[in-house]
């Protein structure tokens, strides 16, 4: 798929155009996948690496818009890691901040903040489908489509 890149069994996509969370999050699932959710550390590097090409703050997938403190991502990924700002989150404005951030340049660290910040994001998708030029095809010049599950 041009435009995403592929890693550990993930296929991610940056976009720069600034949405609320809520505005990416559609995005993202129009696109097959849901914002970037975060299950490791190499999950952060991986991001790092995209991030510092744009040096911008972006939205992941993580939230509590249903309950007060109760983080989840969008994509139903459990909360197996975290990776807090210190003192975050801390639902500073009385109007809620139940959506989160990562800071690029504080080691990919979140941040809680207002949904209706306008923001670039990364989508991020497990199934994946990428062309190969005449690998796995008999003629050379038939290009063939190879689709990877991941679960």
């Amino acid at each position: 798929l041009s435009g995403w890149d592929k890693f550990q069994g993930s296929c991610y996509r940056h976009f720069s155009k600034r949405q609320s969370w809520e505005a990416a999050e559609q995005h993202c699932r129009l696109c097959g996948g849901h914002l970037l959710s975060v299950m490791t550390p190499e999950d952060i590097h991986c991001a790092l690496l995209s991030l510092d090409k744009y040096r911008e703050y972006q939205w992941v997938g993580l939230n509590d818009r249903t309950i007060e403190g109760d983080f989840r991502w969008s994509d139903g990924n459990p909360l197996l890691y975290e990776n807090w700002f210190r003192g975050q989150p801390d639902s500073y404005f009385l109007s809620g901040e139940d959506c989160a951030v990562m800071v690029w340049h504080d080691g990919g660290r979140w941040s809680d903040v207002p949904c209706n910040y306008h923001l670039s994001y990364t989508c991020k998708k497990g199934v994946c489908e990428f062309l190969f030029e005449g690998l796995l095809s008999l003629s050379p010049k038939m290009p063939q489509i190879l689709r990877i599950e991941v679960r």
